[in-house]
Parts: structure tokens; C-alpha cells; sequence
């Protein structure tokens, strides 16, 4: 399955068609009961979940990349495949073994699309969950090595475990940024850390306005 979530990327037209078509297919997969038809196995309804997350995943970074913040359909389409592919990653992550050896990597795609809808700055966005914190510190945890974390995971475990320490303080977390703040210092590009310190100051903010923070983070 991992070949799946890691196969070559489609672009425009093609991307959608192809999201089409992998949502329809599952749909007919799902509906298939277990003990009839052989492609309503949950090994096939695995690997459609898959595919469908993958491309829209990347249909999704795509279109934040190039996003007019002022185009409210187009914020608007971003969400809607954010929330499809947090529910279609949900259902695989339940349906996988924990030895599984995609599982780390369902968990983290399902850790920073939860973390990527709770630090929602466009416009319009819903007040932030703390459900989708919790998600996204509790998967990136389990889904991340520490000692093979790339960049975006452990930027993203930075980010999700400051806004929950700010919110809760649990002093596991503590310990957690802290030493995800150590590996996040090692990397050699030093813009990751200015990068780092923008969207912090630009969560708090938010956080702030909605009444989740008494005061912003120094």
C-alpha cells in the first residue's frame, strides 16, 4: 500500500478526473457487502481509501499553493477535500493494523490534515477544535521516528504540540517541544525556524481573537 500513497502525481484536469473516478470506485467498493463479490474484500477497499486520500491530499497542496485567499469557492473546494480526505484517511487508519507498515504513514498524513484544519487562517474558517489538535499531536507523535523525522513532520509536530502546551500544558508535551524543538534546530536550512516563528505568532494571534488565549505566547 505504500506504493500507492507514494506513486507519481497527476496535475489539472487529469488530478481531477482522477479523484473522480477513485471516489466513485470506492463508493461501489463500499457498497459491496464483505462476503459477496471478491472486490469488496477490505484489503481492495484499503487500497481504494488509499489512492483517493493520496490524490486528494495532492489536489489539495496544489491549490493551497496557488490560493487567492480572496476567492471564497476556491477556499471553499480546499476545505471540502481536506475534510473528505481527513474522513477517508480516518476510515483507513481504523481499518489497519498498527504493524502495518503503511500505518506510519497514513498516521502522519492524518496528523498534519488535522492540524491544517484546527490553524485554518483563511477567511470563513470555523472557530478551531481542540479535537483536531489532539489528533493531529497524537498521531504525528505515534506516526514519527525521531530519529528519521524529515523537516515538514517535525516542523508540523512543533507546531501542533506548541498550540496544544499553550492550551492544556501537559507536561508530556513539554518534553515533547522541547526536544522536537532540538531536531527542528538541527536541519541545515535555517529558514524552517523563521518559518516556524511567523506561523506561531500568526496561530497565537488567531487563537487570541477567538478568545482561546488570554494573552499571545512571547
Amino acid at each position: 500500500m505504500s506504493d500507492i500513497i507514494s506513486r507519481p502525481r497527476l496535475d489539472g484536469q487529469e488530478l481531477d478526473d482522477a479523484i473522480t473516478h477513485a471516489r466513485a470506485a470506492l463508493a461501489v467498493l463500499v457498497g459491496v457487502p464483505a462476503d459477496g463479490d471478491g472486490a469488496g474484500y477490505p484489503e481492495v477497499i484499503a487500497e481504494a481509501r488509499a489512492l483517493l486520500g493520496a490524490l486528494l491530499e495532492h489536489r489539495i497542496t496544489q491549490a493551497a499553493a496557488r490560493l487567492d485567499e480572496r476567492d471564497a469557492a476556491a477556499v471553499a473546494a480546499i476545505r471540502a477535500d481536506r475534510n473528505e480526505a481527513i474522513a477517508v484517511a480516518g476510515a483507513l487508519l481504523y481499518w489497519l493494523p498498527a504493524d502495518d507498515p503503511a500505518w506510519p504513514e497514513v498516521a502522519l498524513t492524518l496528523g498534519r490534515l488535522s492540524y491544517d484544519r484546527y490553524s485554518d487562517l483563511w477567511p470563513g474558517a470555523e472557530p478551531a477544535d481542540p479535537d483536531d489538535l489532539d489528533a493531529a499531536c497524537d498521531l504525528l507523535l505515534r506516526g514519527a521516528c525521531y530519529d528519521d523525522a524529515d523537516e515538514r513532520t517535525t516542523l508540523y509536530l512543533f507546531l501542533a504540540l506548541r498550540d496544544r502546551q499553550h492550551l492544556m500544558a501537559f507536561p508530556s508535551d513539554a518534553q515533547a517541544l522541547l526536544a522536537w524543538g532540538e531536531r527542528l534546530r538541527g536541519f541545515p536550512d535555517g529558514g524552517a525556524l523563521a518559518r516556524l516563528q511567523a506561523n506561531a505568532r500568526l496561530r497565537a494571534g488567531t487563537l487570541q481573537r477567538m478568545g482561546l488565549l488570554a494573552q499571545a505566547p512571547g
